[in-house]
């Protein structure tokens, strides 16, 4: 499939809406404690985009917590439903993480690995 020359998705409200003129440059599942915590399942997918071929819109809140290797990972949400968006981590300062689920046309999301495999839940099991 070929992929879209635009990237575009947003919160569950539309409050928070995005657009990357960049295709992502990692996809990914991870598996880490936090990533089952923030999703309520057993893995969060994403996929990572630089800062600046974003174009970001609406009102963000944010969390900070340190990642499973030490870094401070900001975690953004809608303020007004609270949908998990993206994140920033601390030791990439030039790169967005933006939740898959957030995308419009999710069919463009292809994982090409699993991150903290050793952290799954047993009901998690990600073939990859």
């Amino acid at each position: 499939m070929t992929e879209p020359s635009v990237l575009i998705g947003g919160c569950a409200c539309g409050a928070v809406r995005y657009e990357s003129r960049e295709p992502p440059g990692f996809s990914f599942h991870c598996q880490c404690r936090a990533c089952q915590r923030a999703t309520g399942a057993g893995h969060a997918s994403a996929f990572v985009l630089p800062v600046d071929a974003v174009t970001l819109t609406g009102k963000i809140s944010t969390y900070d917590r340190p990642s499973d290797r030490g870094n401070t990972v900001t975690q953004g949400f809608c303020a007004r439903c609270g949908s998990p968006v993206l994140n920033r981590n601390a030791a990439y300062p030039d790169s967005l993480y933006v939740n898959a689920a957030t995308l419009d046309d999710p069919t463009v999301f292809h994982p090409t690995t699993v991150l903290f495999r050793d952290k799954a839940q047993p009901r998690d099991a990600i073939d990859l």
